[in-house]
């Protein structure tokens, strides 16, 4: 290669070595995959065409070695313990040019029905584990062919029907970066997955002799990945990416049916780095405490509609679910001759750049790049995004004005280049911190005391405080099969179900509520955000994928993030009690009390 080619390759490597662990034997050798990946793309970029139709001029190839530890007790019993690895290839080809490709268009065919059964798959193709450079290239020569057509397909449909409007979005499909080499493997420290079989045994037994407790779980999950990538522009890369994590649930139903559950989780990259054995039974002990406290506590008479107070986790919780997601950026697509909108309910903030969306005491900034906060690990921390680009600290809101979103290299009006942040197949949000101005901090009592006088002035009975709302994750994956579904009840599509929830008295006094709430909280309700709390919790997390991570996607349903906020004094919002038809409860006691 001419030193002038080599001096736009930019290198990186980084290697990080604890300890040997077995599951790296896994792998498949870095130097096979990426010459059948090299050999494979220069033949397909030199000779793959239709007629009348353009050739590729970009293809990326992914292929993804995920391993799988995942163990689930019940009772001191394990009722499911799996350790298995999955070989999974990505195929992206786009045809046209970076002005003008098959992206950002909106095939009706293809987004309800698929790939029909007897076409090969390019996204999320499982492949044999025995990887040799024979087999790679004719698993990368199929899915390719694959891609490649549906491609073109998409392209013909898009070149026809543009012919029909006039086009007001005119930006490129595809921003150009340049060539870069990177290398980012880390080995864990040792890893035995039996010591944590044991200890989810452990933890399980506390629910033992608990009749009130209708059912009860304690997971383990540990999820090692390396990734290999190479695309037609000389980008190349090879990382490692972990996750584990702990979850418990709980759940129970009142005399008259009401379901009652509670949870706790606690996530790392490294499994050696999840909480001491003492502090995970304490935190198994305390949703049990919360849980059987809740049954017999009442509900709401009326709706509330006044000052809410949104304390750790329950703060994050509610950024993450309703105002994080807002700050992706979209492309609108067409189809058919139309424009379709930005194919989300988290497109608020599209237009928004320039406007204000939260008070102008409040900053928001993601940065990728932070390990950890004081001594938190900071669970969306990473070095390079799905598309080897490195990830920028953004500020994302300034003193209460958006500035910007976070891309990825499908460019919008305001924000024409990545900032390196699609991971699992789309752009979200990492390490994202709520900021506020100290001049509009309250400790934690002062905050108390700052919505009694709210309760007051408007001659109220009492305030509300949260301290805990549902997780997502949560409650579709864990608590949703555990319960059969009977949790349903608290699924609504307006509402966000409240686990831990207190009546505040004038007097100061704290009444716990059950089966209540949180009703039309939007983007819009973060601008009525009054003070904020001087102490910042950190909330780790698995984020839904705003882009669903279903059928036909090359990416993940939950990604791994944190936010980092303080506790949040809202003007005004509305709770009530769930009110819905109840399951009904089961007729016979608990017969496992023992």
């Amino acid at each position: 290669m001419e030193k002038k080619k080599m001096k736009k390759i930019i290198i990186t490597f980084t290697f990080i070595v604890v300890s040997f662990i077995s599951v790296y034997s896994q792998y498949p050798d870095s130097k096979i995959v990426l010459k059948a990946m090299q050999d494979e793309l220069n033949r397909s970029m030199k000779e793959l065409k239709l007629e009348n139709l353009p050739p590729p001029y970009y293809i990326e190839y992914q292929l993804k070695v995920v391993g799988g530890y995942n163990a689930t007790a019940f009772l001191g019993n394990i009722i499911n313990s799996t350790s298995d690895f999955n070989y999974i290839l990505n195929v992206s080809v786009r045809v046209g040019d970076y002005k003008f490709d098959n992206s950002n268009f909106m095939d009706i065919g293809f987004s309800f029905f698929g790939s029909t059964d007897d076409e090969e798959r390019f996204t999320n193709r499982s492949i044999p584990e025995e990887i040799n450079y024979d087999i790679l290239r004719r698993q990368l020569w199929l899915a390719t062919d694959a891609a490649y057509k549906q491609s073109s397909e998409v392209y013909s449909k898009k070149l026809a029907s543009i012919k029909n409007i006039t086009r007001k979005d005119t930006i490129p499909d595809f921003s150009i970066v340049k060539p870069r080499k990177s290398y980012d493997t880390i080995t864990i420290t040792d890893f035995q997955f039996e010591n944590y079989i044991n200890l989810i045994k452990k933890l399980s037994e506390q629910f033992k002799g608990l009749p009130q407790i209708y059912t009860s779980r304690v997971n383990f999950e540990y999820l090692p990945t390396r990734i290999y990538y190479l695309n037609s522009e000389g980008i190349e890369y090879i990382k490692d990416e972990f996750f584990s994590g702990i979850e418990a649930i709980c759940f129970t139903q009142t005399n008259e049916g009401i379901p009652i559950a509670q949870h706790y989780s606690a996530y790392s990259r490294n499994p050696k780095n999840l909480p001491t054995v003492d502090s995970l039974n304490k935190a198994i002990n305390d949703i049990i405490s919360k849980l059987i406290s809740t049954i017999n506590q009442p509900s709401l008479e009326d709706n509330y509609n006044g000052p809410v107070l949104f304390e750790g986790q329950a703060a994050g919780e509610i950024i993450s679910r309703v105002f994080a997601p807002n700050l992706i950026a979209q492309r609108e697509k067409i189809s058919e001759g139309m424009f379709t909108g930005f194919g989300g309910r988290f497109s608020a903030f599209q237009k928004k750049i320039g406007g204000r969306v939260l008070p102008e005491f409040i900053s928001v900034i993601d940065n990728p790049k932070e390990t950890n906060f004081k001594k938190t690990e900071l669970l969306g921390y990473y070095t390079l995004d799905d598309q080897g680009i490195e990830p920028q600290k953004v500020t994302l809101v300034e003193n209460g004005y958006l500035k910007t979103l976070l891309n990825d290299r499908t460019p919008i009006k305001r924000v024409m280049e990545s900032n390196g942040h699609r991971r699992g197949g789309v752009p979200i949000f990492s390490n994202l911190y709520f900021l506020i101005d100290p001049m509009k901090t309250l400790s934690n009592s002062e905050l108390k005391n700052k919505l009694l006088d709210l309760v007051k002035q408007r001659e109220l009975p009492y305030g509300i405080i949260v301290r805990k709302v549902m997780n997502q994750n949560i409650f579709s994956t864990a608590l949703l099969s555990s319960t059969l579904g009977t949790i349903s009840y608290m699924m609504d599509q307006n509402s966000i179900p409240l686990l831990e929830v207190y009546k505040v008295y004038s007097d100061g006094k704290e009444e716990l509520i059950k089966n209540v709430q949180l009703n039309s909280l939007s983007h819009q309700s973060f601008k009525d955000i009054l003070w904020g709390g001087k102490d910042l919790y950190v909330h780790n997390l698995l984020a839904q994928n705003p882009g669903g991570g279903g059928f036909g996607s090359d990416g993940s349903a939950w990604i791994p993030a944190s936010i980092i906020t303080p506790s949040l004094l809202f003007e005004d919002l509305e709770i009530s009690t769930i009110d819905k038809d109840i399951p009904k409860p089961p007729f016979l006691s608990n017969p496992i009390i023992n």
